[in-house]
């Protein structure tokens, strides 16, 4: 029995087959067998195709009550899905208990996750190339100093790891560097401690301790010693989650450079904004920052910093331009001059070049900066850049059409079979609604939710789109109960269902229903996993 993509929620084709939820007690799953059964018997068919055709789904059945109504080998499912059961796990004379089985799992997935943890090993670094065109045009070269920064991560083990880093800085004609290592390791559940060393500029060894006070706080106090002029320095963190996408911080710094701040961030589907208050000895300072994502790749953001030694505004935009890569435009104004900053974001790596283009506040200089890259930029997506997405992103689609015909073809082929047998009592079910004016399902389609989006007309003129769905009218209305309800359960792959298939493997899909109750229309689209429950006034038309 095949599994879903791994695009959603594991382990739950099964759950999808027999109609039931991930939480289904053994009753609900004997229920559902039964009802399936009598439907998909062999016995019940004389004709030999359709006898063929039920006997195949109710191998289907019986597989799924199999492992579904076992304690044992639904937990397996549960944790490892199919995978898990043919993979040898024995159920036997070794694992006669549930306490065992349990525990068996729950050491095979340690060690898993300790050989993926002492695999993992994160590269992080950063290159910054400070340009200056006045200099440039003064004749004393762009370059106005470069620096570079690179750091490693290895888990070490599930509770320890180790990062160590190192940087290098020039400007002009002088230079320095530093090297640092920090060791974390995770004392209990909700505490860690680490130990951090560094050579260099500005060497130092610490340690820190952050600790959860509560389910919404944290706290972190550090003690550092630094061998540049021999001070001890104390930092203390409290971090407090205000709501579901909001949390707040006060940092307190004591020593030569003591300081106190409040910080605050907040982040959600497609915003983020954070804000920050610091006094310290001879400074202060207060910064803001709003991002906001346009689509799922190109996004905006605009923030200020005004203190005791920064006066300015930035604004700007990036775009994802791979699954790894992102590229970002800034535009900076402030007592420091005019600026513009490229970044180059690839995985943990970072490009960063700053270029001056003018010391001075000059307003027209300061207009254009603004002004013609932006026109540059909307110019080159809406000719040049969109297009090309597009017809890219069409091509992957044919290309993974192309891949994937035979497959879809069988898959339409046996829910197609599994339809024939469901189109009696279906329709039973339907005429008996119409009469007593119940739920109805006038029209369901389940796809690729672009093909969904266009509407009725593309999808029955574009045989493109039209091949990235799928009616699934009559197994919907096989679905409604006796009391005139239908109910898809949340986190179940819709694809799954007794009479569906997955049309456009690989492609977001949606399930758009259209279906009468009491003699008024409602409609109502959900996504692949998401829980639909009809009737609802809320779907009215």
């Amino acid at each position: 029995m095949k599994e879903d993509d791994g695009t959603g929620p594991p382990n739950r084709e099964l759950y999808a087959l027999l109609h039931l939820s991930p939480e289904a007690s053994d009753e609900e799953i004997r229920r559902a067998y039964r009802q399936w059964a009598q439907v998909y018997h062999p016995d019940k068919y004389q004709a030999p195709h359709m006898k063929e055709i039920a006997t195949e789904n109710f191998q289907r059945i019986c597989e799924a009550y199999e492992i579904l109504s076992d304690e044992n080998k639904r937990q397996i499912y549960d944790i490892y899905g199919m995978e898990g059961l043919n993979s040898g796990l024995e159920l036997g004379p070794k694992l006669n208990k549930v306490e065992e089985i349990k525990e068996q799992l729950e050491k095979l997935k340690r060690m898993k996750e300790q050989q993926k943890m002492s695999a993992l090993f994160l590269p992080k670094g950063s290159i910054v190339a400070n340009l200056s065109l006045p200099e440039f045009l003064d004749g004393d070269g762009i370059m106005r100093g470069m620096a570079m920064s690179s750091a490693v991560q290895s888990q070490l083990s599930k509770s320890s790891a180790l990062s160590l880093s190192g940087n290098l800085g020039v400007e002009e004609n002088s230079g320095a560097g530093a090297a640092s290592a920090v060791f974390r390791h995770q004392i209990a559940s909700g505490s860690t401690i680490e130990f951090m060393g560094s050579v260099g500029l500005g060497s130092l060894i610490g340690v820190q301790m952050t600790r959860q006070l509560s389910l919404h706080s944290t706290a972190t106090l550090g003690i550092a010693k630094s061998f540049h002029d021999g001070s001890i320095n104390l930092s203390n963190v409290w971090t407090r989650q205000l709501s579901d996408t909001a949390s707040g911080n006060i940092e307190l710094l004591l020593g030569p450079q003591s300081s106190i701040g409040v910080g605050w961030q907040k982040k959600d589907q497609n915003t983020s904004a954070a804000g920050e208050v610091k006094f310290g000895t001879n400074s202060f300072g207060i910064s803001a920052r709003y991002t906001h994502r346009f689509s799922s790749k190109s996004h905006g953001r605009i923030a200020g910093r005004i203190g005791s030694a920064a006066l300015e505004v930035e604004v700007g935009g990036g775009r994802k331009v791979s699954d790894f890569s992102t590229v970002r435009m800034l535009y900076t104004i402030g007592i420091r001059g005019i600026f513009w900053r490229f970044e180059l974001h690839r995985g943990g790596q970072k490009l960063l070049i700053p270029i001056l283009l003018s010391r001075d506040l000059n307003p027209v200089l300061a207009t254009g900066a603004l002004v013609v890259p932006t026109s540059i930029y909307f110019i080159l997506k809406k000719f040049v850049f969109k297009p090309y997405y597009l017809k890219r992103e069409k091509q992957k689609a044919l290309e993974n059409m192309e891949r994937t015909a035979t497959q879809v073809q069988e898959a339409r082929k046996a829910a197609a079979k599994a339809q024939q047998l469901l189109e009696n009592v279906a329709n039973r079910k339907r005429n008996k609604q119409q009469e007593i004016g119940g739920l109805v399902i006038t029209k369901a389609i389940y796809g690729n939710h672009k093909a969904l989006k266009k509407g009725d007309e593309l999808r029955e003129t574009n045989d493109e789109l039209a091949s990235q769905v799928l009616d699934v009218t009559l197994p919907l209305n096989f679905l409604v109960n006796d009391s005139g309800q239908l109910k898809l359960h949340d986190g179940v792959k819709k694809s799954g269902i007794m009479g569906f298939c997955d049309p456009c493997p690989g492609e977001p899909k949606q399930l758009h229903v259209e279906y009468t109750y009491h003699g008024e229309r409602y409609e109502v689209a959900v996504d692949d996993y998401e829980e639909l429950i009809i009737p609802q006034i809320a779907h009215r038309v």
